[in-house]
């Protein structure tokens, strides 16, 4: 299993009341353009911490992601580095579509980052929030994230395929409000999601047959099985699964 590890160098926190604030969120790399770190410089407006913006020399602004970002109203973003060698961080973020809130996403290549794009490519009704990234040990990217239409907020979870996201599947329950996923962990074709209901914090495996090699065609969630929905006690060893 890959855990999430330190990956940003904080490059400092600031308060400023300025009407005008700037942060940034931007790749750091070495004089021959390879891939140091991810820093992120966050600055407030009366009190309220902002990430989106630009603040770095100008020799550095083609490193620098979205930074429109906050004038567009985009939420905090999620940054993982990848769990290959040379560890390319991945961002997402729900950005505001002048409606509600789409996730979109970016990584960094030797290249600089990758042009900004919607993890669907169909828009959707009501808000994609609190996203999740993460890495297996083999590379392949897991995102989660929960939706608001109205209603009782669902759980999503969908895989990096080759060239895009794989279109998402519901692994909460149905009508039951869920919030706040996070991938904790990986077994041999599956995955560990965690989340918030009601009821309390929820843990769900989810099985799926995985190919030797994911493209664009083979969807390795399309045969999925979710079992148990053990809820966490305060000194809990851990789930205790059961099939449903």
């Amino acid at each position: 299993m890959v855990r999430r590890s330190s990956l940003v160098a904080l490059a400092g926190l600031l308060v400023a009341l300025a009407p005008d604030p700037r942060a940034e969120v931007a790749a750091r790399t070495d004089l021959a353009g390879n891939y140091v770190a991810t820093e992120i410089v966050t600055t407030g407006l009366r009190g309220e911490p902002v990430i989106w913006g630009l603040r770095g020399r100008v020799a550095r602004r083609a490193n620098i992601l979205n930074p429109r970002g906050d004038q567009n109203g985009d939420l905090w973003p999620v940054i993982v580095e990848s769990s290959q060698p040379q560890r390319h961080p991945w961002v997402v973020w729900s950005r505001f579509n002048g409606t509600d809130y789409d996730l979109a996403w970016s990584r960094w290549t030797p290249q600089g980052w990758r042009p900004v794009e919607p993890i669907s490519p169909d828009s959707t009704s009501g808000d994609d929030l609190d996203p999740d990234l993460a890495f297996d040990g083999n590379g392949q990217a897991f995102l989660a994230w929960s939706r608001d239409d109205g209603g009782a907020s669902e759980i999503y979870l969908s895989v990096w395929l080759k060239r895009r996201w794989m279109t998402a599947v519901v692994v909460s329950e149905p009508g039951v409000d869920s919030r706040y996923p996070v991938i904790v962990g990986f077994g041999d074709d599956a995955v560990d999601v965690e989340f918030t209901t009601p009821d309390g914090v929820v843990l769900q495996r989810v099985l799926f047959s995985k190919p030797g090699t994911i493209t664009d065609d083979i969807n390795p969630l399309q045969h999925l099985r979710v079992i148990g929905t053990p809820i966490y006690a305060g000194d809990d060893d851990g789930p205790d699964w059961e099939d449903r």
